[in-house]
């Protein structure tokens, strides 16, 4: 019997950089997730493999929606597009006990991965736990993405993440006319 992960805390594991797996790694991977996810003392929707000290680009999603049950799993997972941004308020992580943000995310995604590889759309609370995990596979924690109750500043990074010579833009000079 496998023997759940323990979820990590520590940002600098957090942070490490994260490598690319074969569809076969991953769904092992996804395994181990949906163990610890299941096993954690604190309720949660989804869990990457870096939370789990995996530092692999696998990530789970596991929501409860209307009596529904909203699963994806991600593998090597790609957003490539962005639609309606919300303020999504309170954020929490299970690597980050206690904490809780508003954050700005989007109420539909449109995403590829090795499970999807002609792409998914993906929207409501879903697309936000999406958000979130695939964050965790490139070193992004939810305090990264705190704002303030109901606005970001011209000046602030752009919530999208993209990023220029390796530097994220400014709100203003992205999608400061979107929003």
């Amino acid at each position: 019997m496998q023997t759940p992960k323990k979820i990590i805390t520590d940002l600098k594991i957090l942070r490490a950089p994260n490598k690319n797996v074969s569809l076969e790694e991953g769904k092992s991977i996804i395994k181990d997730l949906e163990l610890s996810l299941s096993s954690s003392l604190v309720p949660g929707v989804g869990l990457a493999a870096p939370q789990i000290g995996v530092n692999k680009t696998v990530c789970i999603v596991r929501c409860k929606i209307n009596n529904s049950i909203e699963n994806l799993d991600l593998i090597n997972p790609i957003i490539i597009d962005k639609k309606h941004p919300i303020i999504n308020s309170m954020e929490a992580c299970l690597s980050l006990p206690g904490i809780k943000v508003n954050t700005r995310r989007f109420k539909e995604i449109f995403l590829k991965d090795e499970n999807n590889p002609s792409g998914i759309v993906v929207t409501g609370f879903t697309a936000i736990v999406a958000q979130h995990e695939i964050d965790h596979l490139e070193g992004i924690l939810v305090t990264d993405r705190a704002i303030g109750k109901d606005k970001v500043g011209r000046n602030d990074p752009c919530p999208c993440g993209k990023k220029i010579n390796g530097k994220v833009i400014k709100f203003k000079k992205c999608h400061g006319r979107d929003l």
